[in-house]
């Protein structure tokens, strides 16, 4: 029998991926402070939900995890490449496009943009649960030396090699995974207090006035390995992560919050349709139509072609990352 889902981590997922779409849509205020936290957001609400494999099953863990993420990643892909090639019918742009989804990293731009996320996530959860065969205190030394190597990347000219699938920066992505792992029991125990949210929001609101006001410089960009604060770069994103999630939780005691769920469990379409669709359409169009537009489709769309696709068992494994041939029953847990 399957574990009930917990509402509150799919709902949590599901305001991610918005942000992630609002953070691409071209408004520069939008992308500078979702940045902050969208993308370790996500990672750490994967960790939560991770499972330890057992050393002796790793290698076979390993390949089932590195199918299920890598089979929507080229099927998305070469799924773009081939409309691409429809509309301007270079064979050798194709081929460009394919090479770059082998090599991938910081050559995936423009509809492909966020493709990265998906191979840096294989690289930090194949790391992560090849480290957890150790004792404790040697996974926290080895995840807090690769925070710090991170760090030491960002500052040197490391940054701008483009390692294949950005796998450096699983380096910095490991130590949000694992804050979600080791806080299995202290998160969900911290947002479930009524004292959650009367004491992270204001925190999250000094943080923003700080840095409004000059006091506090800060910024983050995963993908182009632009963190240099070694403790903003933990404090930051887990402060408004933890409020997030808090937020989310007391919200789904007010409000059904399933359609929410929908979208946390729908993330994988949105996340490799929305700069595509956009694209295309501002193409067709000739014009930029913003923020909230640019949002409703990136989401919207998507959302609607996953729920298509479930109903077709290949379909699902190509592009859902399951089985799927009908909609999935969910079981939440009555504790959400």
């Amino acid at each position: 029998m399957n574990k009930p889902r917990q509402l509150w981590i799919d709902a949590a997922k599901g305001f991610s991926i918005i942000f992630v779409v609002m953070g691409h849509s071209g408004d520069a205020a939008a992308n500078h402070y979702l940045s902050w936290f969208r993308m370790p957001l996500f990672f750490m609400l994967s960790g939560l939900v991770f499972k330890p494999v057992e050393p002796g099953r790793y290698l076979g863990w390993a390949a089932k995890r590195t199918k299920g993420l890598m089979t929507p990643y080229f099927a998305y892909g070469l799924l773009i490449a081939s409309v691409l090639l429809l509309f301007n019918f270079s064979v050798r742009g194709f081929a460009e496009n394919v090479a770059r989804l082998l090599y991938g990293g910081l050559s995936l731009t423009g509809p492909y943009g966020v493709f990265w996320f998906i191979t840096c996530l294989l690289f930090t959860q194949l790391l992560f649960g090849y480290i957890v065969r150790y004792s404790r205190r040697t996974q926290f030394l080895l995840i807090a030396s690769a925070y710090l190597l991170s760090h030491l990347i960002s500052l040197t000219a490391l940054r701008n090699f483009n390692l294949p699938w950005n796998a450096d920066v699983s380096l910095l992505a490991i130590t949000y995974y694992a804050i979600g792992f080791y806080g299995k029991q202290v998160i969900p125990a911290l947002i479930r207090r009524y004292s959650a949210l009367p004491v992270l929001l204001p925190l999250c609101a000094l943080v923003l006035l700080l840095e409004r006001s000059g006091v506090l410089h800060y910024s983050l960009n995963m993908k182009y390995k632009e963190y240099t604060s070694l403790l903003l770069d933990l404090a930051v994103p887990l402060l408004i992560s933890l409020t997030i999630c808090a937020a989310v939780y007391r919200l789904s005691k007010l409000v059904p919050l399933d359609w929410m769920g929908s979208l946390g469990r729908n993330s994988i379409a949105i996340m490799y349709l929305h700069l595509p669709l956009n694209y295309g359409l501002k193409y067709l169009l000739g014009t930029d139509y913003g923020l909230l537009p640019f949002t409703l489709i990136g989401v919207g769309v998507p959302l609607l072609a996953a729920n298509w696709a479930v109903r077709s068992p290949l379909l699902s494994r190509l592009y859902l990352g399951h089985k799927g041939g009908s909609r999935p029953a969910v079981n939440y847990s009555n504790a959400r």
